[in-house]
């Protein structure tokens, strides 16, 4: 991860060097994954980490030679020294390799500490940000899956209730129905003795 999110941000302060006039950091941001994508064709995946890091110093855009201003361009005119003369300005005892200020180890090591804290937060947030999607998951999951119980239930309760309704139309006595509705309750109980199977001498 490390690697892709160096590799972005050398594309990203490219593209800011080169920004043209009323460029956005956003048109910057669109040509730099546009030129990582032809690195990496499934693009890149770690735009949060890479927030996290970019204001860090270590991953602070560096100024191009020429572009701290005139006056470290300026050269000195040479002068023609004799090779011959000896340096009298010249330190003849060995020179020491100069140690590293205690003061500037301290700093970069607490730099790197600060760097490693917020991957550290970062990876904690994208871990807890997982677990919550997989909750919100298996909560779906329940919740649809207690919907098809309840739709089951409900079904086989309609069930039972029609067969408890047919039961009793087709047990009816129709010795006492009007002539006229006679023929309409027989059909009906031939239809209801069709739908189950039941035995009809009518």
């Amino acid at each position: 991860m490390m690697t892709k999110i160096n590799f972005l941000n050398g594309l990203y302060q490219q593209a800011d060097r080169t920004r043209g006039s009323g460029c956005k950091d956003l048109d910057v941001m669109k040509v730099a994954l546009k030129e990582f994508k032809e690195r990496y064709p499934n693009g890149f995946q770690h735009v949060e980490a890479w927030e996290v890091v970019r204001k860090h110093d270590k991953w602070a855009q560096v100024p191009l030679l020429g572009e701290e201003g005139d006056g470290s361009a300026q050269k000195r005119k040479p002068v023609d020294v004799d090779p011959s003369i000896p340096d009298m300005n010249e330190d003849p005892s060995p020179q020491r390799t100069q140690r590293r200020d205690k003061s500037q180890a301290t700093s970069s090591e607490g730099s790197s500490a600060e760097l490693a804290a917020q991957f550290k937060e970062y990876t904690a947030m994208k871990e807890a940000k997982h677990a919550m999607k997989l909750e919100a998951i298996e909560l779906r999951k329940k919740r649809e899956s207690e919907a098809r119980e309840l739709i089951s239930e409900q079904h086989e309760t309609m069930k039972y209730y029609n067969y408890d309704r047919d039961m009793k139309t087709f047990l009816k006595p129709h010795d006492d129905a009007l002539p006229n509705m006679l023929s309409f309750i027989l059909a009906r109980k031939r239809d209801i003795a069709n739908k189950y199977g039941w035995p009809c001498d009518f």
